[in-house]
């Protein structure tokens, strides 16, 4: 952790590099900074905007969490060649050096956010800089994002929850201090990240998404674009996400439905036009998207993952028929064809991924949106956690019918459903492995091979990931 409070005091010298050319060394130079940096409205917003970007950094959610590592343990892509980039990370081989090395800057770069948004979450309290009810959005915002690190550091290196909820799993950090803290039973880490969501929650009661919703709010302008921040819908969102993982489906339910019927008129169903048509599709279904970050490095990922110029070794791409497997050979799916095509100028003979290809129009909204929660994931959530066959039905054909798809009859397996809609609607973002684990799925589908019924053998030593080295190193 000192190393973690190392940067957040180089975090705090860039913010003020964009704010201030020079200053008298008249006092420390971290308290100076401090006082500096909080004593007015634009500091503060630098600091928590200096925060959002990090978060779209390659170690977070710009690349390992939603596009490439996490996606990787889900047997999203074929990778059965030995000289893959990504072999290690797709067969569980987490001792090889490029697997550790990709574990341990996920683990760091997260812990160093959370520093900082308690940093952050100090000085708003310290300094006293914003109004009222930007603070309460201000600080909202971070706790919500506190808690959502956690839980995705708990998803991926903590236990199979359902299997063992009191083994020891992840340290929880509510202060910027440059001391460890202990590892948690993972029950506690749930805990705790319930309770800052529940914090975060009455914060943003006043939260202008509510009235307004994504677009633009012209009384507070810093504040307007809700969804590129974590505003009070994915709070509840992430309440859910949490409550269903930790085997609270009654609580998981009611979230789930609190954000679907209070979403329905701000954050509206993508057209099949918006996705099919044109040069400009919007292969994000941008308009369901309840929080995304902005990845400024979006498109140079894409390339560099999914460009078709890539060797075989290198791309990130599904066997074919795998591919129609996910998605039932059904090419009325508007997730399918904008997404999956064979490249143009004939440099692979299969379908590669274009989920996140830039568009001709520039000035498209979606532009750079890395999508972390949507709104179908709560149809998803509310059919798993209802006891209800017909609702659960409901909220599953709803997805369905603005997909492009028939309605599921009666009778069908409703847990299998669920796991095919994750399969197909979370491509590069990082959610697929994370249900598997959820699930404690013993057995699932083989990424390197094309037959349906050729699947891994999962069990802890795949779905736990070890802690870093750096956790005891820096102790």
């Amino acid at each position: 952790m000192k190393k973690y409070f190392t940067n957040t005091i180089l975090f705090l010298l860039g913010i003020l590099s964009f704010s201030c050319s020079d200053y008298l060394d008249v006092q420390p130079e971290d308290k100076y900074l401090e006082s500096q940096v909080y004593s007015s409205e634009d500091g503060v917003n630098n600091i928590l905007n200096g925060v959002y970007l990090n978060l779209a950094e390659n170690n977070l959610y710009g690349s390992q969490l939603t596009l490439s590592t996490v996606e990787v343990l889900g047997q999203r892509y074929n990778l059965s060649n030995s000289s893959h980039t990504w072999y290690n990370e797709g067969h569980y081989l987490y001792e090889e050096t490029s697997a550790k090395s990709n574990f341990e800057g996920i683990w760091s770069s997260a812990y160093e956010a959370i520093l900082n948004l308690n940093s952050l979450i100090e000085g708003l309290e310290k300094y006293s800089t914003l109004t009222e009810d930007k603070e309460s959005i201000v600080k909202g915002e971070a706790i919500a994002l506190r808690a959502m690190l956690h839980f995705d550091l708990l998803r991926l290196f903590g236990p199979i929850y359902s299997v063992n909820s009191e083994a020891l799993s992840i340290p929880y950090y509510d202060q910027a201090k440059a001391e460890s803290n202990p590892a948690l039973p993972a029950s506690e880490v749930i805990k705790n990240i319930l309770n800052d969501l529940m914090v975060a929650e009455g914060l943003l009661a006043e939260d202008p998404i509510i009235e307004n919703g994504v677009v633009e709010d012209i009384n507070y302008p810093f504040y307007s674009l809700r969804n590129l921040r974590l505003n009070y819908y994915g709070v509840k969102a992430l309440q859910a996400r949490v409550n269903l993982y930790a085997g609270n489906n009654q609580e998981a339910l009611a979230a789930s439905k609190s954000v679907i019927e209070a979403t329905s008129s701000i954050l509206p169903w993508t057209q099949a036009t918006d996705v099919i048509s044109g040069e400009n599709k919007d292969k994000v279904f941008s308009k369901e998207i309840i929080f995304a970050v902005q990845n400024l490095s979006l498109y140079g990922r894409q390339t560099n993952l999914f460009a078709s110029s890539l060797t075989d070794s290198k791309i990130l791409a599904p066997n074919t028929k795998r591919l129609e497997q996910v998605y039932e050979s059904n090419e009325n799916d508007y997730r399918y064809n904008p997404s999956w095509m064979v490249p143009l100028d004939g440099s692979k003979s299969y379908r590669t991924f274009f989920k996140y290809a830039d568009v001709p129009d520039k000035e498209q909204s979606f532009r750079f949106m890395q999508p972390l929660i949507r709104k179908t994931e709560m149809y998803y959530i509310a059919a798993e956690a209802t006891t209800d066959n017909t609702m659960a039905l409901e909220y599953l054909n709803t997805v369905r019918y603005n997909r492009g798809l028939s309605d599921l009859e009666e009778g069908v397996d409703i847990e299998a459903e669920i796991q095919k809609e994750y399969m197909k609607e979370f491509y590069g973002e990082g959610q697929l492995f994370f249900y598997y684990k959820r699930k404690n799925i013993d057995a699932i589908p083989d990424g390197n091979s094309t037959s349906s019924s050729r699947t891994i053998s999962m069990g802890e030593e795949n779905y736990v990931i070890p802690i870093p080295d750096s956790e005891t190193k820096f102790q």
